[in-house]
């Protein structure tokens, strides 16, 4: 048995404890309250998927302001049946264990607390708010004695989880135990949101003294509680918020890198694009990293309070050219029958096998789906930009990745396990031939000829592959020896995020069907 010294015992708990830390990001699923599709395998599936030991939050939405009698404003829960009121049968269980009537809490609120018994290191919070639920906000926060009113009203229904007793559920303390926290979704302080909804000039403000009378509350019942807020991820409304201010008060910001593209327009983009492209056809070029930077940059925000998003659904439009796959290409929001859900929005688990050609964009990093017979374009995260997604998160030290939805994943949960893995799903391999013609594999970009980078670029990674007696289905990508993770999907690209001082060796493996690998050729480049 071969004798460990001190230093290598150290050595090796350093590297257990790095790679536990890199586990630890934070995985934020938004849990829509009122979607029922599959209703009945909603909590199970996240158990019977085996994701629940991979999400580390999911923000129950949503809880909305509204007014009541007397005109304050308190939190509604938007859908109370749904919430704690309906009883679960033994197969809609996730413990196999049905509601009875004396229960005072049973539905959805029932079964996540018994998917925290189950993972007791998972957290629940309430999200107060989204988009058409905020119209009150700018009212609630407005003056002191409005905020003290909507705080304790919120901490008293979901911290201490006194819900009203509605057909033999609910009363004092049913929901205790249930959520961990409040994340915030004010859509959107000083500009509003939808027609209707109310905004002043002072919001900002209002908003920043919200946080702090939450958060001075929370730390009253329990320092461990949580306080997030999700925010816009458009650069021209970064300006309604005091980022560098308001971070003290929360865990994190919850970035809604998405939409960036949408129904608004009459021409197609990338709705959740990773990276800024100069032929956007929007001139603020907006992308994930675009935001991130802001933050860190500008606002000053420290990297283990951003979270960005991801989107588990696409954006349609349809009568779209077939120029340039349909991207950037003039067109109107997809109302054809059975594409649609709501406005021109599809869930992931429904966007795929519909006869669609793939398209992958290395400007953007991102995906997207193109029909030329029906001409349709569709933008949306797939499985290789969530895995970049991640890679980035990594690279940048932030706290985590977040997206929404849980339910617009796959039957499988692909997505979810992506984001956990920081690697695509892998492939499975044909039994060897005795006879296999090795792959061949060429990186094209960076080359010689573009070899010199700056400190925190966001490298692209292009590669040339060729089977003569089958196909590649997987490249690796190695930076100094270390793997930056891999792509299964062709074109065979991929992306070093937040590149580091000094000379650094690129190289590649391109993996065949019958499992056959080769090594490229390694190319030097240069970080200044």
């Amino acid at each position: 048995m071969m004798k460990l010294n001190k230093l290598s015992v150290l050595a090796i708990f350093f590297l257990i404890q790095s790679f536990n830390f890199a586990q630890k990001k934070e995985i934020v699923a938004y849990y829509h309250g009122t979607y029922h599709k599959n209703h009945i395998a909603q909590e199970k599936y996240l158990l019977d998927k085996d994701l629940i030991d991979k999400i580390t939050v999911i923000n129950y939405a949503f809880s909305i302001p509204v007014q009541d009698s007397t005109g304050k404003i308190v939190p509604l829960i938007t859908n109370p049946f749904f919430a704690y009121q309906e009883y679960y049968s033994t197969e809609m269980s996730v413990d196999g264990i049905a509601d009875d009537s004396s229960q005072t809490l049973r539905g959805q609120f029932n079964q996540l607390r018994k998917l925290k018994k189950l993972n007791p290191d998972l957290k629940i919070l309430i999200s107060l708010g989204g988009w058409g639920g905020s119209k009150y906000f700018s009212d609630l926060a407005l003056t002191a004695s409005s905020r003290e009113h909507f705080v304790d009203s919120c901490l008293s229904l979901f911290i201490s989880g006194n819900l009203p007793i509605v057909n033999g559920a609910g009363g004092n303390e049913a929901a205790l135990g249930v959520f961990d926290g409040i994340d915030l979704d004010w859509e959107f302080p000083i500009t509003g949101g939808p027609e209707g909804t109310h905004y002043n000039e002072n919001d900002r403000e209002n908003h920043t003294e919200l946080f702090k009378l939450f958060r001075e509350k929370l730390n009253k019942i329990d320092e461990k509680l949580l306080l997030t807020a999700a925010v816009t991820g458009r650069s021209n409304e970064f300006w309604q918020y005091n980022f560098s201010q308001d971070q003290q008060y929360l865990d994190w910001f919850n970035l809604m890198s998405y939409d960036l593209h949408g129904s608004a327009e009459n021409l197609t983009g990338h709705h959740s694009n990773l990276l800024s492209s100069k032929y956007d056809i929007d001139p603020k070029r907006e992308s994930l990293d675009r935001m991130v930077q802001y933050l860190l940059d500008s606002a000053g925000v420290t990297p283990d309070k951003i979270i960005p998003g991801a989107a588990f659904y696409g954006k349609g439009w349809e009568e779209v050219d077939s120029i340039n796959n349909g991207l950037y290409q003039a067109g109107v929001p997809i109302k054809k029958w059975g594409y649609i859900k709501f406005d021109n929005f599809l869930d992931f688990t429904d966007i795929q096998n519909r006869g669609f050609q793939c398209n992958w964009d290395d400007n953007t990093l991102a995906a997207s789906l193109y029909n030329k017979d029906e001409k349709i374009f569709w933008t949306y995260d797939d499985i290789r930009s969530m895995a970049l997604k991640s890679r980035y998160v990594d690279a940048y030290n932030l706290r985590g990745l977040m997206f929404w939805q849980i339910f617009g994943d796959d039957t499988l949960g692909t997505l979810t396990k992506t984001i956990y893995n920081r690697n695509m799903p892998d492939v499975q391999y044909k039994e060897s031939k005795q006879e296999n013609i090795l792959p061949s594999i060429t990186i094209t970009s960076p080359n010689k000829q573009n070899s010199n980078f700056s400190e925190g670029d966001n490298i692209i990674i292009n590669t040339s592959v060729d089977d003569k007696d089958g196909k590649v289905i997987k490249v690796e990508f190695f930076i100094d020896g270390n793997s930056i993770g891999y792509n299964t999907l062709a074109p065979f690209h991929w992306a070093w995020f937040n590149a580091s001082k000094g000379e650094h060796l690129i190289s590649a493996i391109a993996f065949d069907d019958n499992g056959g690998k080769t090594f490229s050729e390694k190319i030097k480049i240069f970080v200044q």
